[in-house]
């Protein structure tokens, strides 16, 4: 959908896993206009040529195109940019505690996108290796104490580990691959709505030992 440049925010808010590592959901995305020629291979850019809109990396620049990609994605971008395109430059990125921290382009930006890829293609990997064991997953560890945070955002532990975190928009995962390896949160759980009036604290509460099970 074509979006008038009047119309172009300074700001989103950013949501989804082809960026994660430079960015997690829920962070506020500042916003720059840019012309297609100051564009350079490894600028982030958000781009507003049709919905939804999206924030994806350059990675391959030629005259009157521009090839972009998300930093976990396995390919480009079918859509590609030329001049006319409704772009702007991602600058800033304040995260959920309210730091501000700047938006890697150019070279910089382009060896985070490849230390990306190399995260991409290990898990990709790990995950190969691991279907033969697939069915000892049920022997894993369950996570049994839930945290839930004023925003909406969950958190599972076990013993005091923290394993596995839902966020405010949903979007679940694993803190780290060796809490997957170890540890479970049982499927049921991760359908259970969040606590309606969860106590007012940064950890609104943890429901550990009290009967509550999120695993």
């Amino acid at each position: 959908m074509d979006v008038p440049a009047t119309q172009i925010p300074d700001v989103a808010f950013y949501k989804g896993n082809s960026m994660r590592g430079m960015f997690v959901d829920g962070e506020r995305l500042s916003l720059e206009s840019a012309s297609f020629d100051s564009l350079r291979v490894g600028d982030v850019v958000a781009i507003f040529d049709r919905t939804p809109y999206y924030v994806h990396r350059v990675v391959e620049l030629a005259p009157g195109r521009a090839v972009t990609m998300g930093d976990n994605n396995p390919r480009p971008d079918a859509h590609t940019l030329v001049p006319a395109s409704h772009i702007k430059l991602v600058v800033r990125a304040q995260g959920l505690d309210g730091s501000v921290r700047s938006v890697l382009g150019g070279e910089s930006g382009m060896a985070q996108f490849r230390r990306q890829q190399r995260r991409r293609r290990l898990r990709v990997c790990a995950a190969a290796l691991l279907v033969p064991f697939k069915p000892l997953k049920y022997l894993r560890i369950p996570a049994r104490t839930v945290t839930r945070f004023r925003n909406g955002a969950v958190q599972w532990s076990c013993a005091g580990i923290p394993v596995a975190a839902r966020s405010a928009s949903g979007s679940f995962k694993y803190l780290h691959w060796s809490k997957r390896l170890l540890f479970r949160v049982p499927a049921r759980c991760l359908l259970d709505p969040p606590a309606p009036g969860a106590p007012d604290a940064n950890a609104a509460s943890t429901a550990a030992g009290n009967g509550e099970k999120a695993g």
